[in-house]
């Protein structure tokens, strides 16, 4: 073979690896894709298919757990984005039987969204709350009778008819005051921009907001004057004359 040949064949071998720069690329190279997210929404109701509001959803599989969400007033809620899984969670609603469930995301590579029907609790145990002490609630509902005009008046069954998340829930709606978000969790009561005092089972709680001390279901009853006006003798103070007073009674006093 002479050297015009060798050359032709070199140039040749040339040209066959540059038509495949794969064989030079290692395949552990290539960049991975990102892993998949789905939505995660739905709708709670209640056994005649009405929504159901604020009710309460927590995830309970540990690498989300803690996650929540609340219904609209549509009952509607959106977890957000999670990738494909098994996920549990519990909805709870006061009133209504909690239910913990299992959820499948991402089958069938689509969103997951899903109804979630509560049960009502049966109202004869509903109104077995009270334990201790009954004659303090005596006074709360005489005072209802005598005092009516001068303050507003939560029992048991008006608190669960309002289904409050927070305690301070209840105030919404009630002429005179404000309830607007407390920076350091729960919100803030005012009425003409001054903070009521606030008692549980009749003892102060100086300086506290109401989220601050009390949740809704330990409430058994509330009783709101927003000024000196009609407050009980022994809960009358010089210095709150106008702010009001928020007395609660609680189901263990």
């Amino acid at each position: 073979m002479n050297s015009r040949q060798l050359s032709f064949f070199s140039g040749l071998a040339s040209a066959i690896l540059l038509a495949h720069p794969g064989h030079a690329q290692n395949p552990a190279s290539k960049p991975a894709t990102a892993s998949a997210t789905y939505r995660f929404t739905g709708v709670v109701t209640d056994p005649a298919r009405e929504p159901i509001v604020n009710a309460e959803l927590v995830i309970l599989t540990p690498r989300h757990a803690g996650k929540s969400a609340v219904t609209d007033s549509r009952g509607y809620f959106d977890f957000g984005e999670f990738t494909p899984g098994n996920l549990s969670f519990r909805v709870r609603r006061l009133g209504y039987e909690p239910r913990v469930m299992d959820v499948q995301i991402g089958a069938g590579n689509r969103s997951t969204s899903i109804e979630i029907a509560l049960t009502i609790i049966p109202a004869e145990l509903a109104k077995v709350f009270v334990s201790g002490a009954p004659g303090r609630l005596n006074e709360f509902f005489e005072r209802r009778q005598t005092r009516g005009a001068f303050g507003r008046f939560f029992d048991q069954e008006e608190i669960r008819r309002k289904g409050p998340r927070m305690a301070s829930d209840l105030f919404r709606n009630v002429p005179g005051v404000s309830v607007k978000t407390n920076p350091a969790g729960g919100n803030a009561i005012r009425i003409r921009d001054c903070q009521p005092m606030v008692l549980i089972d009749g003892q102060r709680s100086p300086g506290a907001e109401l989220d601050e001390v009390i949740s809704p279901g330990d409430i058994a009853a509330v009783e709101f004057y927003p000024s000196s006006a009609g407050v009980p003798a022994q809960y009358l103070e010089r210095g709150n004359r106008l702010c009001g007073l928020i007395i609660v009674w609680t189901k263990n006093q």
